[in-house]
């Protein structure tokens, strides 16, 4: 499609810093008109009038473009909001006209212009929008300026645009950069926090089958001899006495063994509450929230690890792609099946193919007899996606 272009993907916190920066721009020039213009407001001529009301339709133009950003808009409506924002600034310029402090000021609102388009675009699409915009600005002071017009201050404007998308450019790179950073160190330290857990599951059952299996048979040994020594000494009532307590003892060590065994066969499994946790404990606070049904232990090791990598997907795809501020992780066992969410309140799909980590995902779920669903609530009028994966308990890949 003409319009299918490539969205910058820049973290939400980048975000909501760089807009709050534009209005802060925006509330400055306001203030400089208010300033600029007569107090008495029967003073104010029709083009005053104009350049005051085209100065509040961009502001809220920068908020309807704000917001529609956030909530997901396509392609040609982010084209169209900003070249409807280009048209105001001019329209405001040009009502300014008799006010020279005015005349220079409002062209920077083409800044906060540039710094949209930074975000939002290619760098392709973003030079052609600011010299849509500059060219713009230099005709409509044609109207009123002998040739060659307002050159010079189109120039110098073309060049804080530029600087601007530059900056923002670099900045978003960076952030990316850590982001990407955050999320790969988070996925590390949780699969070495599952590796870890493995290698005390597999140390448990190790101790479990040796207590059962060298412990419980000598005491169980011990015991009968001891049975034997009752049965031939009944002439001896002291040395009874010392036998029955010793069998006594036996029987209660026998018994604690196997309490002792039955507790670690319990707790068998994985618990996976750890290797969640850390997940979220790199990424900023609150960012990701873990609902994990408590006492939940996955027996099979292949069913945990791709739990553990679903979740991990999730919240990769969530943030990376879906620009999401918060994720809920939930994990709970319904019957035989384990069933985990991963709910995030990002942008959605936006229409965009699976690629290579959702596939592979999704086929790993369906060999292993599961199901995969991903649900788009965005593109229903919502906000994000939901993850669900449920796998059959104890399951194995197919051969």
């Amino acid at each position: 499609m003409l319009f299918d272009l490539e969205t910058q993907n820049v973290p939400a916190a980048t975000r909501k810093q760089l807009n709050l920066q534009s209005l802060g721009l925006i509330l400055t020039i306001l203030a400089v008109a208010a300033l600029q213009l007569p107090w008495r407001l029967e003073d104010w001529s029709t083009l005053e009038w104009g350049g005051v009301g085209a100065l509040l339709a961009f502001t809220v133009a920068f908020g309807a473009t704000v917001l529609m950003i956030e909530y997901g808009a396509n392609s040609l409506e982010r084209v169209l909001l900003i070249l409807l924002q280009i048209t105001i600034v001019v329209i405001a310029f040009d009502r300014f006209r008799s006010y020279p402090g005015l005349m220079y000021t409002v062209p920077a609102l083409l800044i906060v212009v540039a710094t949209q388009i930074a975000t939002l675009f290619r760098d392709w699409v973003a030079t052609l929008l600011i010299v849509i915009s500059s060219v713009a600005f230099w005709a409509v002071s044609l109207i009123n300026m002998p040739w060659p017009g307002a050159i010079l201050p189109t120039l110098v404007l073309i060049a804080f645009q530029g600087y601007a998308v530059s900056i923002i450019a670099s900045r978003i790179e960076v952030d990316r950069a850590r982001g990407e950073l955050a999320r790969s160190n988070a996925e590390l330290v949780s699969m070495q926090s599952f590796v870890a857990e493995t290698v005390r599951d597999r140390e448990r059952l190790r101790i479990a089958r040796d207590l059962h299996d060298v412990t419980g048979h000598k005491l169980t040994a011990l015991k009968i001899n001891l049975q034997i020594m009752q049965q031939r000494v009944k002439d001896n009532p002291e040395l009874g006495d010392f036998i029955d307590r010793s069998a006594q003892i036996a029987d209660d060590l026998l018994a604690d063994t196997r309490l002792i065994v039955r507790q670690i066969s319990d707790s068998e499994g994985l618990a996976l509450n750890e290797s969640l946790q850390k997940l979220s404990s790199l990424l900023p606070d609150g960012m990701i929230t873990v609902d994990l049904e408590e006492g939940l232990r996955v027996q099979s090791g292949e069913v945990a690890r791709l739990l553990l990598r679903a979740s991990q997907e999730g919240v990769s795809n969530a943030l990376r792609h879906g620009g999401a501020s918060r994720i809920s992780l939930k994990l709970r066992a319904i019957g035989d099946r384990f069933v985990l969410r991963v709910v995030d309140n990002g942008r959605g799909l936006r229409g965009k193919p699976a690629g290579f980590g959702r596939s592979q995902l999704a086929a790993r779920v369906k060999d292993m007899a599961g199901e995969y669903r991903l649900t788009d609530h965005a593109a229903a009028g919502g906000s994000g996606c939901e993850l669900e994966i449920t796998l059959p308990d104890g399951a194995a890949p197919n051969a």
